[in-house]
């Protein structure tokens, strides 16, 4: 059995159950969208001084 992402539609919240624990409502799957690698500020700078 595969764990799915799922998202309450009334507060915004992610879990992995059929009901919110928040406001018990149900709960719709959903995706999570991963951040893109190369639209990460470059960090060059950042380490050039540590």
């Amino acid at each position: 059995m595969a764990l799915k992402l799922k998202k309450c539609p009334a507060c915004g919240e992610y879990n992995l159950t059929e009901s919110c624990r928040k406001c018990k409502t149900k709960t719709v799957e959903t995706h999570y969208k991963h951040l893109k690698i190369r639209d990460a500020p470059n960090s060059d700078e950042y380490f050039k001084d540590h």
